[in-house]
């Protein structure tokens, strides 16, 4: 991108925390659960990333700039309330307690990729250079990486000490960076070739196969893009192309196996009557596994809703450190029978449930606050003409709520793999715009170059 300055720098300390910030990133979306096992308890590599990025933080001399927009604030304000309602907590019940607080505290990543955008805007470039290559290995890779993650997860050897295997994504986190770099290809910072396009969307289909929210996750920001950069022709083309290929392959499925209706998510099987009967579960009733999964979570909610609006935990919530489904009755409800099952599988719920309606409240004012600073800075470059500026914004944009939306249906936010994402993404939007804003206008760039200023 054009809009910082080219010319060559040394390369200092903070530079290189990026770029092993950027791998740290890059070992989450391909190994996913695995690679968060990487350390020495209780110190694994996302809380070696987020100690040694404070004092990066603390070098940059941005700590304070940092602070200077109204989502850093209200960020800056939730995770003080979420320390609040941990540390009561951490003589109770431990290691849970600080393990619980990382669905708000990970935004710690927020504030040191802000300072790091705002001691040099340079590295606005490095990061999507970053992110070009490693959606270079990622696209290609991830359909086969997930599939034989799920036809081969009896089989997976486990992380030494842990019954956690060492590879294991999750259909969520797939939806979740093929929808990032959909919407990336779509800006146009990315060109994509027949190829690209059958592993994106093959990837999509298995993740949407697994899961609902998975689904909506891709499908939703996708969409949003296509709309606001008015490629609905190309989109609906290659939409076209893929639900023909479904039918044929629905129609082939239906006239030659039967079909099963499974138990249990981890049961689900990549097939067209499978993603079918996900579509039709969204808006209405589907198989029983289907509306069973659905059930017990709208059933939690609604205890959750009934014990923090309409009951005695409004102002502070449960706390963080407290198994949330054991303590409403739903330890080995989960659909795969899971006992170690805490969060409600919506991050909207567990912050709730956790940090009670002001929790709750200012939970709500920064997703606001920080998608309405993406959508405005994305107008006003449009408005001006600034093209790359404006399609940065839409990416970062939609590459959160798409996070958001998986998170609203799984356990997303609440671990690293998608935790430290997030907070990334939200770093590096606000970093982004603050950039943005002291950059001259292209009439003030027409008026020094005429040396009128």
């Amino acid at each position: 991108m054009t809009y910082v300055a080219s010319a060559s720098r040394p390369i200092g300390l903070n530079d290189r925390y990026l770029v092993l910030l950027s791998g740290g990133l890059f070992g989450y979306a391909m190994i996913g659960k695995g690679f968060a096992y990487l350390g020495i308890p209780p110190l694994f590599i996302g809380e070696f990333a987020l100690l040694t990025g404070f004092l990066v933080l603390l070098r940059t001399g941005c700590l304070i700039a940092a602070l200077a927009t109204p989502p850093s604030l209200i960020l800056a304000a939730l995770m003080t309330w979420v320390l609040l309602r941990t540390l009561p907590f951490l003589g109770r019940y431990g290691f849970d307690a600080l393990r619980d607080s990382v669905v708000i505290m990970y935004g710690g990543f927020a504030f040191i990729v802000i300072a790091l955008l705002l001691e040099d805007g340079r590295r606005i470039n490095s990061i999507l250079r970053y992110y070009g290559t490693f959606l270079k290995i990622y696209i290609p890779t991830i359909p086969f990486l997930y599939a034989f993650g799920e036809y081969m997860k009896d089989g997976m050897p486990n992380w030494p000490g842990y019954n956690v295997p060492i590879v294991q994504v999750r259909s969520g986190e797939v939806a979740v960076h093929v929808a990032g770099a959909t919407v990336f290809a779509l800006i146009g910072f990315r060109k994509v070739t027949p190829l690209w396009i059958v592993f994106v969307l093959s990837a999509a289909v298995m993740a949407s196969v697994s899961s609902r929210g998975a689904m909506l996750a891709f499908v939703l920001p996708v969409l949003f893009a296509a709309l606001v950069l008015g490629k609905v022709r190309e989109l609906i083309a290659v939409l076209v192309a893929a639900l023909l290929i479904f039918a044929a392959a629905y129609a082939v499925e239906k006239a030659v196996t039967d079909y099963r209706d499974v138990k249990s998510t981890s049961e689900r099987s990549i097939s067209a009557r499978q993603l079918a009967d996900n579509i039709v579960s969204i808006a209405n009733q589907s198989g029983e596994q289907t509306e069973a999964t659905k059930t017990w979570r709208l059933e939690w909610w609604n205890i959750i809703i009934a014990n923090t609006v309409f009951g005695p935990n409004f102002w502070t919530g449960r706390g963080f450190g407290l198994n949330l489904a054991e303590a409403d009755g739903f330890l080995g409800k989960n659909e795969d029978g899971n006992p170690e099952l805490r969060s409600p599988h919506n991050v909207h719920m567990t912050v709730l449930a956790r940090a009670g309606v002001p929790g709750m409240a200012v939970w709500l004012a920064l997703l606001t606050s920080w998608f309405a600073m993406m959508m405005h800075a994305m107008w006003t470059a449009r408005h001006r003409g600034e093209t790359e500026w404006a399609g940065l914004f839409l990416f970062i944009g939609c590459y959160a709520s798409s996070i958001v939306i998986n998170a609203t249906f799984d356990v997303a936010l609440e671990g690293p793999m998608q935790g430290i994402w997030f907070w990334c993404l939200v770093g590096f939007g606000i970093g982004s715009a603050m950039v943005y804003r002291c950059q001259p206008t292209p009439a003030q760039r027409l008026l020094a170059s005429d040396g009128m200023m």
